[in-house]
């Protein structure tokens, strides 16, 4: 089936490299703002019994990210596309991937069921919040996958700084499916911490670290405030790591993370996901393989 790639607002670069990637065909579109902030969107392209894959990072501005997606879902849908893919490997309102609270919203439920209700039938993702493995998975209706960036960041920085003796550090047991997969696939070694948040920009890390001359890369999928990754990053030192590297998937940086790791770390790396400085490491690769 012939693939047409909707790029969005936050994705663009990563949409042109699954083009690249895939050969499939970029859509013609119009798309800009009113005055007032709205969207606006036209489709030019014809995506009768096509697949269209639409292409959108939930960072930042997760809420107009998903208004644009919605619009752009609903009106494929409409034109007569066939099956509508949604590449989004950070997914917006994945935080509240389940309901914590008597009386919390459920954001991770609302978001998918309203893209399904508009026609979306697929749903990829990057080492994903609410995931901790990389199968097959269904989100109330969407048909989904999670693909994880961790192998390539090992990878790109073993080459880099052509690393020997490789450590991988999980700050918590979030992460820990993703260093398990990053250390199989790269043959290093790997250390699972345990991590007790004690409000938005205070964390306790507990666990054994044995890193005594070893280059450590401390891996996870998110970096927000930096506070997780600066403690872990701090233990690997105490502990005679020789070198510390940071890599995340989703590079957030809020506020001051960014400044803050590179006087910690290394090296600070993330992938395209989130554009910024940092986003050194394609995921297009991947991706384009998911979508045959």
């Amino acid at each position: 089936m012939k693939k047409v790639i909707i790029p969005c607002e936050n994705a663009g670069d990563l949409a042109i490299k699954i083009v690249e990637k895939t050969g499939s065909e970029l859509a013609s579109y119009e798309e800009r703002r009113f005055p007032d902030g709205e969207f606006y969107f036209r489709l030019d392209s014809d995506v009768k019994n096509k697949e269209v894959v639409v292409v959108q990072s939930g960072y930042p501005h997760p809420n107009s990210s998903l208004i644009e997606m919605f619009l752009i879902v609903d009106t494929c849908k409409r034109a007569g596309a066939k099956k509508i893919t949604l590449v989004v490997p950070y997914f917006p309102y994945a935080r509240q991937d389940k309901i914590f609270k008597k009386g919390e919203a459920f954001s991770l439920r609302t978001m998918a069921k309203l893209l399904k209700k508009l026609g979306a039938t697929k749903l990829i993702t990057v080492d994903a919040h609410f995931r901790d493995d990389y199968k097959k998975y269904n989100l109330f209706g969407l048909d989904g996958i999670n693909l994880s960036a961790g192998p390539e960041l090992v990878k790109y920085l073993k080459a880099k700084f052509k690393l020997k003796n490789v450590h991988l550090i999980s700050p918590d047991w979030g992460a820990s499916e993703m260093i398990r997969n990053a250390s199989k696939k790269t043959k290093s070694s790997s250390t699972v911490l345990k991590k007790v948040r004690k409000g938005d920009y205070n964390v306790e890390m507990s666990g054994e670290v044995n890193v005594k001359g070893k280059n450590v890369v401390v891996l996870d999928d998110i970096i927000s405030t930096g506070g997780t990754m600066a403690r872990a990053i701090d233990k690997a030192k105490k502990s005679g790591a020789k070198k510390v590297f940071a890599a995340a998937t989703h590079g957030l940086f809020v506020g001051d993370a960014l400044p803050l790791l590179k006087k910690t770390a290394t090296y600070v790396v993330t992938t395209d996901s989130i554009v910024n400085e940092t986003s050194e490491v394609t995921l297009a690769g991947e991706i384009a393989k998911a979508l045959k």
